[in-house]
């Protein structure tokens, strides 16, 4: 299951309305261009004595708050500053550190960790974090009566995927409670981004207890959390209300007492409550907040290991053929899209893996920058593959429906796109809009030829922004399937060798490339504001808001 673009990314960014490698964290002092930046920069001296409360706006509910559960983005969001996991993010955004964990042992083999609970963490009723947590909520995760949408993500286990698929039993699930405060993990292979891996939120923990109970996530009495916040308040459609966790293994650390998360659809509405000071931190930008802010200390933009792009519907034609889609792909032009209609620093996309993911080899440089672009615009080309495809200048094609969301946003995405295919392919391409829900139906109906998608990784290595097109996750977007794709991923899963790691994701790519199922558009970043008395505000590689370690000046 794929977290959908438009559920996953329309909280961080209307410019991206359509689940570790890093940009830089250093800090912009107050005046400076904080372009570039992952956090608020942090003030000198001691905690002032205001109101330590934050206003951060969603543009709608969590989809989900059982984190054994979730494969949103939106809602990570949320649940990243509710719960902790073994391992988290660390203060630079850039790489994991322990939480719940103190310590870890790996055996020579590199697949059976023995990790070591601090037995200081404790749930936010006071009661304490256990091994037995963990292994309950990784086999809950994989239990196929559960049906857990995230249970890929736990595939790592020994006997994960076996289990999900009913062809194993939970006891043969590479996760065991030795006691109380040790916890066994046995892994399938190696997997040198593993602990990156349990800052997943499927990899947090919950209470077998409070879990079991119909709707505990709906109410703040049955809500407990292990994490720097814990919910107070619930108001469907309107806001959430956390306040800081007193039971929190670093709760003296955290300084915010409150974090008030208001639901705010529109973008164009979000911007006047930033501007009107009703809230303090945004990130779901507009064009008309880009030019506002853009030059200016609260404006902070830094990559997000993620990626828009088009889906083509194999199974019809004229897209069953790879001629017309390469020829579509190419006939765009993505650097006005990303300038003229979203009016971002986005980089355009020519291959599959996002920018901020480190080379497994030269590991000082990003591995599209090793990889560089592999393929490129070209109209010519693009005209010559649609004519030999039997559609000369677009002559007897038949008919093309678009399908994208209802944003704004997205329709001037659909409509720039619409128009290049027609002045330079002759091609007609209808365009039709749907609510998020029904949007995604359609889909899986089929019924589309070209839709928009998009999806951002959850950990720094390749595979993250790979495996989302191997065959089991294309059946229901781009009816298409490659078996030479699937054994280039799935020998990268058993081997340690970076070398060819790196050699085999570049040849799974070009056949991306070579076979066009999707359009890639543009790689993400992710723009938001911040007060200028709002420091420490955390966005990571993954594109969550944190505010562990945010304060107000």
């Amino acid at each position: 299951m794929k977290k959908r673009m438009g559920v996953v990314l329309a909280a961080l960014l209307a410019i991206t309305s359509v689940a570790a490698g890093c940009s830089s964290s250093t800090t912009a002092p107050q005046g400076q261009q904080s372009q570039g930046q992952t956090t608020a920069p942090k003030a000198e001296g001691e905690k002032p004595a205001v109101e330590q409360k934050i206003v951060y706006a969603l543009s709608k509910e969590p989809e989900e708050m059982d984190p054994t559960l979730n494969v949103y983005a939106r809602s990570s969001i949320v649940l990243q500053n509710l719960f902790r996991g073994l391992y988290k993010i660390d203060e630079s955004g850039k790489k994991p550190v322990p939480s719940l964990a103190e310590s870890y042992e790996l055996d020579s083999t590199g697949t059976k960790y023995t990790f070591k609970i601090n037995k200081n963490a404790k749930w936010s009723d006071g009661k304490p974090v256990t091994a037995q947590d963990f292994e309950y909520s990784w086999k809950r995760v994989l239990n196929p009566e559960v049906a857990s949408g995230a249970s890929f993500y736990l595939y790592y286990l020994k006997n994960g995927k076996a289990y999900n698929e009913k062809k194993a039993s939970a006891d043969d699930v590479g996760v065991k409670a030795v006691d109380d405060h040790t916890l066994q993990v046995t892994l399938e292979n190696p997997t040198p981004y593993f602990l990156e891996l349990l800052c997943v939120t499927a990899y947090y923990p919950v209470r077998k207890d409070v879990a079991e109970k119909e709707g505990w996530t709906k109410s703040p009495e049955t809500y407990l959390t292990t994490g720097p916040f814990m919910l107070t308040e619930l108001r469907p459609k309107e806001k959430y209300v956390l306040k800081k966790n007193p039971n929190y293994l670093e709760a003296d650390k955290v300084k915010l007492e409150t974090l008030e998360i208001v639901f705010i659809e529109s973008s164009e509405a979000e911007l006047a409550a930033y501007t009107n000071n009703e809230i303090q931190v945004s990130d779901n930008m507009t064009p008309e907040g880009m030019k506002q802010f853009a030059s200016t200390p609260e404006f902070f933009s830094i990559p997000r290991i993620g990626m828009q792009y088009f889906d083509f519907n194999t199974s019809q034609k004229p897209f069953d053929d790879a001629k017309v889609r390469k020829a579509f792909s190419m006939a765009i032009n993505r650097e006005q899209i990303i300038k003229g209609i979203i009016q971002s620093v986005e980089k355009p996309a020519f291959g599959m893996v996002p920018y901020g993911i480190p080379d497994g080899v030269q590991k000082d440089k990003d591995y599209r920058a090793v990889a560089g672009d592999l393929f490129t615009e070209n109209v010519d080309e693009a005209k010559k593959l649609l004519a030999e495809a039997g559609y000369p200048d677009g002559k007897g094609i038949p008919p093309i429906t678009m399908i994208v969301m209802a944003s704004q946003t997205d329709k001037d995405i659909a409509q720039a796109l619409q128009s290049m295919w027609k002045q330079n392919l002759g091609v007609d391409v209808n365009i039709e809009t749907f609510e998020s829900k029904v949007y995604w139906d359609e889909i899986e109906n089929g019924n589309f030829n070209i839709a928009s998608d998009g999806w951002t990784g959850d950990y720094p290595d390749p595979m993250t922004n790979l495996d989302i097109f191997e065959s089991v996750n294309t059946a229901d977007d781009m009816r298409w399937s490659s078996k030479e794709y699937d054994s280039l991923l799935e020998e990268n899963r058993k081997i340690s060798d970076q070398a060819k790691r790196m050699e085999n994701f570049v040849k799974a790519e070009k056949i991306l490339v070579e076979e066009m199922p999707l359009m890639p558009l543009r790689f993400y970043e992710d723009q938001f504001l911040a007060k200028p008395n709002v420091k420490g505000v955390l966005k990571n590689y993954i594109g969550h808001t944190i505010f562990e370690y945010a304060h107000v000046e």
